[in-house]
């Protein structure tokens, strides 16, 4: 037998005779001098409400019908929005926050939807997402016929060479070659240029291998959204060891400006000139707690900090059957400006080339005046929140991530509106208003982290008060009466929470094999509970 194995494995505070473990709990119970209990957490912390007033001209009336004819939270409707506008853009302009800096920001964004099961995310996504199925179509449908000429250039090429290598044999023969016609067969045979296939473009995929994904990249490096339903899944697959790969070019793609090569046998080499990927989403309240949890105690790489449009609104108690015709004026306004974004030119909207950029730079916009002045006063602003001492790390790593966020919302705002010349006051305006909106709904999602843990907390804490759990028990004495909501490693982050508001002490006991721990009750968390 092993050390650790056996019945050195056990809980030592399972074993421990009744009169041990009663004369530690009074010793401790005597010797120490217990604080009063820190109330834990209670509830969710309320959210702001989405101002439409953010969204950019030609899509707010869009937004607004179909969260009308859904009866569902504008919120989701207006994140979806933004990510799939945001998607179309991508790397054709970028913009410039400051004056005379070369830092870029480009218009990929990554978005997640909440809310509770039948809240209709779903259908309101795929409502939203419709104008870039339309260009998805069109594209297919160009691709199509331009792989029809392809085919037929290509066997016009082999016949042309097949011909042109006979005159280049003929030629070599000596008894019928004549004077010349080696040199122009050679000649013939070298201006015969091999066609190449088109590239298929795309606007979204939903479900493709880390190397398909690069493929498709590869020939769209203005930009490709990713859509999955149930965005988590994805995420949590991407946590996976043998993932690692795939998780290291989807937070390449959020940058949306870097290249990245894969060299694999049998693929060869694929070069992707700059990998601009955004990312949409739903997910369950429920899901996202969990996954945030374990993303910060587990990875903490800023995955979870890279969701920047992420919206957990509330879902009104009533519902409203709406059973009309969707405005038609309004969504041809929306289509329309997915189209003529999707072929923005641009030169015509004043965007500029740094010449020293390299071969993948992108055209740009800086900040008109007054917007340069209303972004630097929010970026000094968000700076020091992001330096606050007292600011949770996770909060902090999460508000850095705006200092790029609000130019990229800028940007599209400006953009979506018609605007050409330098971002205007107008748009950065709708990107500060989402800052705030923003800001919201993020520390509710890392609050739900506690609050999780509270509700788990309070049903140990109700056990402790029907007797059900006396001085110096122990986290195995506890799972295994299997009670409701107290099992895994939900107890685990419940007793960590006790333990962090001085509802309970841990005291850790060496055993001669593995350490054991038992927890001591807070003679003041009955008073304060009872």
């Amino acid at each position: 037998m092993t050390k650790g194995e056996g019945p050195a494995a056990l809980d030592f505070a399972d074993l421990m005779p009744d009169e041990l473990r009663a004369a530690l709990s009074k010793a401790t119970l005597i010797g120490d001098t217990w604080p009063n209990p820190s109330p834990l957490p209670t509830g969710l912390p309320p959210v702001p409400e989405l101002d439409p007033a953010i969204l950019p001209d030609e899509l707010r009336a869009w937004v607004t019908d179909i969260a009308d004819r859904f009866s569902a939270p504008i919120d989701y409707v207006a994140a979806a929005a933004m990510v799939a506008v945001g998607s179309v853009i991508g790397r054709r302009i970028a913009i410039r926050p400051q004056t005379q800096t070369d830092w870029t920001e480009v218009c990929n964004l990554w978005g997640c939807i909440v809310g509770p099961p039948g809240a209709l995310k779903s259908p309101v996504v795929r409502e939203v997402l419709a104008p870039l199925r339309l260009l998805e179509k069109q594209a297919a449908e160009t691709h199509s016929e331009e792989m029809q000429a392809y085919k037929v250039a290509e066997q016009v090429y082999k016949m042309e060479t097949e011909v042109a290598n006979g005159l280049v044999r003929k030629a070599l023969d000596p008894k019928k070659a004549k004077p010349g016609e080696l040199e122009a067969a050679k000649a013939r045979l070298e201006g015969i240029t091999q066609p190449t296939p088109p590239a298929a473009v795309r606007y979204i995929t939903s479900d493709a291998t880390v190397e398909k994904l690069g493929e498709i990249c590869k020939d769209n490096p203005e930009g490709l959204l990713v859509h999955r339903d149930e965005l988590l899944s994805m995420f949590s697959d991407l946590d996976r060891e043998e993932k690692a790969t795939a998780r290291g070019f989807f937070l390449t793609g959020w940058g949306g400006q870097e290249t990245y090569t894969f060299d694999r046998i049998g693929r060869g080499r694929v070069a992707v000139e700059a990998v601009n990927i955004s990312v949409l989403g739903t997910t369950q309240p429920t899901r996202l707690t969990k996954y945030v949890r374990e993303s910060l105690r587990l990875r903490d790489d800023g995955m979870v900090q890279r969701l920047q449009i992420l919206v957990w609104p509330d879902i009104g108690k009533e519902w409203v059957e709406v059973d009309r015709y969707p405005n038609s004026e309004a969504r041809k306004a929306a289509f329309d400006c997915f189209d003529r974004l999707h072929a923005i030119d641009a030169v015509a909207v004043g965007a500029e080339i740094d010449a020293y950029a390299g071969p993948n730079a992108v055209p740009f916009l800086r900040f008109d005046a007054e917007a340069q002045q209303l972004f630097s006063q929010y970026r000094r602003e968000l700076e020091a929140k992001v330096r606050d001492e007292d600011m949770p790390s996770e909060i902090s790593a999460h508000l850095s991530k705006f200092r790029g966020l609000i130019p990229r919302l800028a940007l599209i705002c400006h953009l979506a509106n018609g605007g050409s010349g330098p971002v205007n006051a107008h748009a950065t305006k709708m990107a500060l208003g989402w800052s705030e909106y923003l800001e919201g709904h993020m520390r509710r999602v890392y609050a739900s982290v506690g609050g999780d843990a509270a509700d788990v907390a309070r049903k140990i804490l109700r056990r402790i008060n029907k007797g059900d759990l006396a001085q110096g028990f122990s986290a195995r004495e506890l799972k295994r009466h299997h009670w409701s909501g107290l099992t895994g490693e939900r107890v685990d982050i419940g007793l960590e929470m006790l333990v962090e508001y001085e509802w309970l002490r841990i005291r850790t006991i060496e055993t001669g094999g593995r350490p054991s721990s038992i927890f001591h009750i807070n003679p003041k968390a009955f008073e304060q509970n009872g």
